[in-house]
């Protein structure tokens, strides 16, 4: 059994913990790093910076966006091959065996104590910040947005070519997916999928664990990667990201659109 690392280089990273703005931004998948004593789950490095190891690009754009905003954001620290943050514990891709041909030797035949042990050291923190986090903005904004940012490649495998250029992930309400849609959709030649490439129904931890049954409206953003390869391309889409949230804030995307509660308990 590996010991988990202790120190900070291994906490989620946090922007803006009070920031004013009514939306909770997270990010899953925002790092390809795994610490030194997994050995890189024996995978040459240049693996963990292809798409089966971290999101590529979108670590820059919630940081800029958490900027331009003034909204808090969490970040995962470490590679979505170490552990995923986005799945069900229960789920086989929580720990990868294999992803997109690339097989992982390091998590082949894991123990449910190695498996605990990765929990128990980044994906339970993880969404500990996360729900703290969420919980004072809660507090100082009433009923905030929720927004889930990742990015996917243009093809897995042999899968069908994605020629959109993001898409939304949504389950309980599909409200604040609609109004992203609407907004990104103003940009000049934006293609944006509904619950598309990937689904929000039954396929995701993020969203539903810490918003389900709290009435805040919350969805995920898939930006397809090949547009968030250079800075000017995660900047801009870090720009188009602000404008369109603080336009749904603007035309009071309330509770009053959503299923009603008489209170949100995180």
């Amino acid at each position: 059994m590996k010991t988990p690392a202790a120190d900070t280089d291994w906490l989620p990273e946090i922007i803006n913990p009070e920031g004013r703005f009514p939306c909770m931004i997270v990010c899953d998948h925002a790092s390809s790093r795994v610490p030194g004593a997994y050995d890189n789950l024996g995978l040459d490095p240049a693996d963990l910076e292809k798409h089966v190891g971290v999101d590529i690009g979108i670590a820059d754009v919630v940081r800029e966006l958490a900027r331009l905003l003034d909204a808090p954001a969490v970040l995962s620290p470490t590679s979505r091959l170490l552990v995923d943050c986005n799945r069900w514990i229960e789920d086989s891709r929580c720990f990868l065996t294999e992803s997109d041909g690339i097989v992982i030797p390091g998590n082949q035949d894991l123990s449910a104590a190695d498996r605990e042990e990765r929990l128990e050291a980044y994906f339970w923190p993880y969404h500990g910040e996360v729900h703290r986090v969420l919980a004072g903005l809660v507090e100082r904004a009433g009923r905030p947005l929720f927004l889930s940012l990742h990015s996917c490649t243009r093809q897995l495998g042999d899968g069908p070519f994605r020629d959109m250029d993001g898409g939304t992930i949504w389950h309980e309400n599909r409200v604040f997916s609609d109004a992203l849609i609407a907004q990104l959709s103003k940009e000049a030649g934006l293609v944006i999928g509904d619950n598309a490439p990937y689904s929000g129904i039954g396929g995701t931890f993020s969203i539903d664990y810490h918003t389900w049954g709290s009435g805040l409206p919350a969805c995920g953003l898939e930006i397809v990667n090949d547009l968030l390869l250079t800075q000017q391309g995660r900047w801009l889409w870090a720009e188009r990201l602000a404008r369109a949230v603080k336009t749904i804030v603007q035309q009071s995307m309330t509770p009053a659109e959503l299923p009603a509660h008489e209170s949100v308990s995180l």
